[in-house]
């Protein structure tokens, strides 16, 4: 059986009306295990549900599909590689959400990893953006759960939050300045730029909308015509003007993933 998970991301009280966007971590109430459980599951299926409550893990909000009725949220659970990295879906009533929190900073991953020491410079650039920048993906939950998910190969998958398109095009200039060893273009890079892996991932604007960055700097430079956009229940084709009115509209309203009461920290008891 792997081991108890060792970190534990802030996480925010839960109210039954909050919005919850992708990528957001949630954990179960006791109720919302049980109905989880009583659904068809083989075998391994079992043995990881069983582990993750015991163990206190969250699952991660997913796009929502169109059969699922509101108020229910659709949540998926990325399993490590001893469950063979399956993938298990599920979905729960907003009131069996008792809390919700967010992926690790890359500050935190980047020092807990080796290539974090040789990335120093860039990732000082990174926190100087007026962003927020979150690691998913398999740094992401190995960080958060102790247990093994990177491979050789495996991307550094960051989500970066801009409140707005000039923080978003900024974030797009540090991004792109990643060359990961093998990749075209390495070895013009400077040092601070050199990472031992590829770094993925999307923008995210301040109600939920998300795409690749890679995508957005093709947009960008004009070298294609439309970039996919995702968000809690669709995905659709914008154009650039398309997309300068969306990032506009989103930095005038305010998050909608933003809960009432104040972040539990790392040393909080568990649920």
């Amino acid at each position: 059986m792997p081991p108890l998970s060792i970190r534990h991301p802030d996480r925010r009280a839960a109210a039954p009306t909050l919005v919850l966007q992708r990528n957001t971590l949630v954990w179960l109430t006791p109720q919302a295990w049980r109905t989880v459980h009583k659904q068809v599951w083989d075998a391994s299926a079992q043995e990881l549900l069983r582990h993750w409550q015991a163990c206190h893990l969250p699952w991660v909000v997913a796009r929502q599909r169109p059969e699922v009725a509101q108020p229910a949220v659709c949540l998926g659970l990325p399993a490590p590689q001893h469950w063979d990295r399956r993938r298990l879906a599920t979905s729960v009533g907003a009131d069996g959400v008792a809390l919700q929190g967010q992926f690790p900073s890359l500050q935190d991953v980047a020092q807990s990893s080796p290539w974090g020491v040789g990335a120093a410079a860039w990732l000082a650039q990174g926190q100087a953006l007026k962003a927020e920048v979150r690691v998913y993906g398999s740094y992401g939950w190995q960080f958060l759960t102790g247990m093994p998910y990177v491979r050789a190969g495996s991307d550094l998958d960051l989500s970066v939050h801009a409140p707005d398109l000039h923080a978003a095009l900024q974030a797009l200039d540090w991004l792109s300045q990643t060359v990961a060893l093998g990749e075209a273009g390495y070895s013009g890079r400077p040092p601070s730029a050199r990472l031992p892996l590829r770094v993925d991932g999307e923008i995210v604007f301040p109600q939920g909308q998300a795409l690749a960055w890679r995508e957005l700097q093709q947009l960008r430079q004009g070298a294609v015509a439309q970039a996919l956009v995702k968000d809690r229940h669709s995905l659709r084709l914008l154009d650039w003007p398309a997309l300068v009115a969306l990032a506009q509209a989103a930095a005038d309203s305010p998050p909608v993933c933003t809960a009432p009461t104040p972040a539990v920290g790392r040393a909080a008891a568990l649920v």
